[in-house]
């Protein structure tokens, strides 16, 4: 945790010309980086040593055509990282990096918000809450999104546009109006990412969530029925479903044979408000995937709580095996933070397979729901399915990004994924892997995703050195988009906590420019 020092910090960086105590904080600060940056070097330069390879700095870095080797990333340079970033964008995020950070604000982030818009109103609330919504969100307008879609395409990253549309178990009231509505939000949001995409290299992306689409409470029943099947009667789950959406899709179903239909999912035992529920699902992620291949964009299906993912996996392989006979388009996320990622992705693999080669495309992500999970295990008297440390962590997303890679090089025209992590680590093992097997970064089946608003210094080194990298971007109003950017920060608080370096390097690049400037 962070004291009230650093989240003041931005307003102590306004005054730097004439404020003495700052720039005791400032030397301080150098001094602390100083010594960390002396450790790391010493690690570094026994591995460069084993490699044959000397030290490379930033200069060296910028000057290198891209394409090149993945030893030669550098994440720990302010000025290149944020070089394209205007002054008081730089002040913003420092400030609500540095909020984000403060335990207190975070846990009670929604009820503030739900007093504030009481108390305030809307347009006052909205004063208040502009930086953060500005920090991670596009904004509400298809001028807006094509506006930060420029401003990426300059630094040569892609747009993947994040709809902020979900349900939780109890959630939800006329679902038949929410669904409708935020299909045609989707279906809008998949039309305006190809429109705005400008990277021609790359295939836009667009995320969306299954319970944006269909119930979270009867995704949590299917997910139980199926979690009670065999691997090989999953498989047959996956082609009843595929069967049932495509013939949805394509002609509906004729008056009189639901009954049939029922019947044909009977291996779910749900009753048939649920079967109903299901089924009306059916033509409407057709129309998605249908909008996808029209269009050529990724829907990239977000993975949610432990008790909906079953369902959530089933669903996108059955899109998966209608859509992507001819290119990988339809792609599922696999969470590392769960004991059972690596064994998730592997079995999904294996259906994949057993469908018949089935182009298959992975967003790996660490994962959004840990303290959820924990709590939700430990009420119900469950095991805990996160692992136990963050270390634990790491190693299944890596073992996870290293088993994909594989597949991609046995099969890079069926196979595709997307690293998404802030993690340094993480990123250079990939990157060191994907040269290793000899993987082409260019081609679009092996690319890399941050977070709009974070991580500049991870993305921007990324791009420079010929990798194709993706920055999520939330779309919405901000009463629509606030809620769901307070779950993810008390969901991704380890992330955000882990911004410090960010932090840092955002203040170095603040002071280097107010010393210019004097």
């Amino acid at each position: 945790m962070f004291g009230r020092t650093q989240f003041f910090r931005p307003a102590l960086l306004v005054r730097s010309a004439v404020t003495p105590h700052w720039k005791i904080a400032a030397s301080r600060a150098d001094s602390i980086e100083h010594r960390v940056r002396l450790a790391q070097t010493s690690s570094f330069a026994s591995q460069a040593a084993s490699r044959h390879m000397s030290t490379v700095k930033m200069e060296d870095v910028t000057a290198v055509p891209s394409g090149q080797s993945a030893w030669k990333l550098d994440f720990s340079s302010h000025s290149f990282a944020f070089k394209h970033k205007k002054t008081k964008e730089l002040m913003r995020g420092l400030l609500v990096l540095n909020a984000c950070a403060v335990d207190i604000l975070v846990n009670h982030s929604l009820r503030l918000l739900t007093l504030g818009e009481r108390i305030l109103g809307e347009k006052l609330l909205s004063i208040f809450v502009a930086p953060f919504y500005n920090q991670f969100v596009a904004g509400d307008s298809e001028e807006k999104l094509a506006a930060i879609s420029r401003s990426l395409h300059e630094v040569n990253v892609k747009l993947m546009v994040a709809p902020m549309l979900e349900t939780d178990v109890g959630e939800g009231h006329d679902l038949e109006a929410m669904y409708r509505k935020n299909l045609d939000k989707t279906l809008f949001l998949i039309e305006m990412a190809k429109r705005h995409s400008l990277c021609r290299r790359s295939t836009p992306i667009c995320q969306t969530k299954h319970t944006a689409h269909l119930s979270a409470d009867v995704l949590a029943r299917i997910s139980t029925a199926y979690m009670s099947l065999s691997e090989e009667k999953r498989a047959e789950a996956v082609r009843v479903l595929a069967m049932l959406m495509e013939a949805s899709g394509k002609d509906g179903f004729k008056e009189g044979t639901l009954p049939e239909v029922y019947s044909s999912l009977e291996f779910l035992g749900l009753d048939e408000d649920d079967y109903q529920q299901l089924v009306e699902s059916l033509p409407r992620l057709y129309m998605l995937g249908e909008k996808c291949v029209e269009e050529n964009v990724i829907l990239a299906v977000d993975a949610e709580f432990t008790y909906t993912n079953p369902a959530i996996n089933l669903l996108t392989l059955a899109m998966m095996k209608v859509f992507n006979a001819q290119k990988t388009l339809i792609w599922n996320t696999y969470q590392g933070y769960l004991k059972s990622g690596l064994q998730n992705l592997q079995h999904d693999l294996r259906l994949a397979q057993a469908l018949g080669n089935v182009g298959f495309g992975v967003k790996i992500v660490r994962g959004a729901y840990l303290e959820r999970e924990r709590s939700c295990a430990l009420e119900q008297g469950h095991p805990d399915p996160v692992n136990d440390t963050y270390e634990g962590t790491c190693s299944v997303y890596n073992s996870m990004v290293d088993v994909m890679l594989r597949e991609i090089q046995k099969d890079p025209e069926g196979k595709a994924i997307i690293v998404a992590t802030h993690n340094e680590e993480s990123v250079r093992l990939a990157a060191n892997k994907i040269e290793e097997l000899g993987l082409d970064p260019t081609v679009g089946n092996v690319v890399f995703g941050q977070v709009y608003g974070m991580a500049e210094n991870i993305t921007l080194p990324l791009a420079h050195c010929g990798y194709l990298v993706y920055k999520s971007v939330p779309y919405g109003s901000m009463l629509e988009v606030m809620p769901y950017l307070s779950r993810r920060a008390n969901e991704n608080r380890a992330v955000l906590r882990g911004a410090r370096k960010e932090r840092q390097l955002i203040s170095q690049e603040l002071r280097s420019r107010f010393s210019f400037s004097t």
